[in-house]
């Protein structure tokens, strides 16, 4: 390990071993456009118990782009820190699970976004943080598709000194920082998990991608495409959980989001899929239900319905 890479393990925030945690179970924001409906949703989610809320989003769509059959670049994609705000003020308890583009903005600006959110919703982001699979929306945000990764590295490890340090120098190849200060700063570690993968590898990450997760993050947050196939899945966080205790740190203590397709599972499976979760070691499970179910009543309905027959396993 060079040292670079030992300073930035030592940098993720890491739980102490052994420490106990119960299974979390929450869900993706559908594509709701109208606020009222996006109030109406959440605060239904909210009270019926669910522990996390997560969203994803797009600055832009280009009308090149091979975009699954499944989901359209038309979608109402909003800005993540802005939505993050909007539904820490219509709130009181849910965790806001924000996927955001990083390499698409400035890190200090991200760091200050961030840390906002968080104080202002009472200790409630959970930042999860990606490339991104646009290259051309990447490309729009003025920046080159081919640095992603190594820009996304220094990323994460500016942003943790920004948080936790009172004036920050960063001499990086991608971010340079010179005597910089947030103020405020977070008063706790911000969690930043990762995702990874793509549509045409079936959401499994690549290898290089996993060993950044192992070393630099708090936690996997499972792409969407990879909920369909739970073996590979599991079989995925497996391999990760090996790479994170290779590097030193307590693989158990590492956060693993699964995600259960919940319009392509049969009621009956519910339960079961969310025990196989369970015994695969996630430590919270994601109903991916963004494509919706005829509109917010009838998607609230089934969110009372899941709770209801899997509660027990929450």
């Amino acid at each position: 390990m060079t040292g670079v890479q030992q300073q930035k393990v030592r940098s993720a925030v890491v739980r102490s071993p052994g420490a106990e945690r119960r299974l979390r179970v929450g869900g993706d924001l559908p594509y709701f456009d109208d606020p009222v409906e996006l109030r109406d949703y959440v605060q239904a989610f909210e009270d019926l118990g669910y522990d996390h809320l997560g969203f994803g989003e797009h600055v832009v769509s280009a009308r090149t782009d091979d975009w699954p059959s499944e989901i359209s670049p038309c979608a109402p994609w909003h800005e993540s820190f802005v939505q993050a705000a909007y539904l820490a003020a219509i709130t009181s308890r849910v965790e806001l699970t924000a996927s955001v583009l990083l390499p698409q903005r400035p890190v200090a600006l991200a760091a200050k976004q961030a840390a906002e959110v968080d104080l202002l919703s009472g200790g409630r982001l959970r930042l999860s943080v990606s490339v991104g699979w646009n290259r051309d929306e990447v490309r729009a945000l003025g920046v080159d598709p081919a640095v992603r990764g190594r820009l996304i590295e220094e990323q994460i490890e500016a942003m943790r000194r920004l948080w936790e340090e009172p004036f920050v120098n960063y001499p990086g190849q991608y971010v340079r920082l010179s005597e910089v200060a947030l103020n405020p700063r977070p008063r706790r570690p911000l969690p930043v998990w990762m995702g990874g993968g793509s549509f045409a590898d079936g959401g499994v990450p690549q290898p290089a991608v996993l060993d950044r997760m192992a070393r630099l993050a708090d936690g996997f947050r499972m792409f969407g495409p990879l909920m369909r196939d739970t073996g590979a899945g599991m079989k995925v966080v497996r391999r990760l959980r090996e790479l994170v205790a290779g590097y030193g740190r307590d693989a158990d203590a590492f956060g693993i989001e699964a995600r259960i397709p919940l319009q392509l599972v049969p009621e009956q499976e519910w339960a079961p899929r969310l025990a196989d979760w369970r015994e695969a070691g996630a430590s919270h499970v994601t109903l991916s239900n963004r494509r919706g179910a005829g509109g917010v009543q009838a998607e609230i309905t089934r969110l009372a319905r899941f709770a209801e027959l899997t509660r027990e396993a929450w």
